[in-house]
């Protein structure tokens, strides 16, 4: 049980020695503009990318993308 805890931890360390103190700062620092520029919250991109997923596949198989595609 108690390993299963630490799990995260050795992780952290096992990243921490792998890339170093800079890369490691680095990827914080990319994560953190990220977070701060994200355009929208993730529900929403995700509606937005299925639902140009799915024109895309109406597109590709030949079908006007005005027409309903539910089953």
């Amino acid at each position: 049980m108690f390993k299963l805890l630490f799990l995260p931890f050795r992780l952290a360390i096992g990243f921490l020695k792998l890339s170093g103190v800079k890369g490691s700062l680095l990827l914080l620092l990319g994560v953190g503009i990220g977070l701060l520029i994200a355009p929208q919250k993730g529900e929403r991109l995700r509606a937005q990318l299925l639902a140009k997923l799915a024109d895309a596949r109406a597109g590709a198989a030949g079908v006007p993308a005005d027409q309903d595609l539910s089953l």
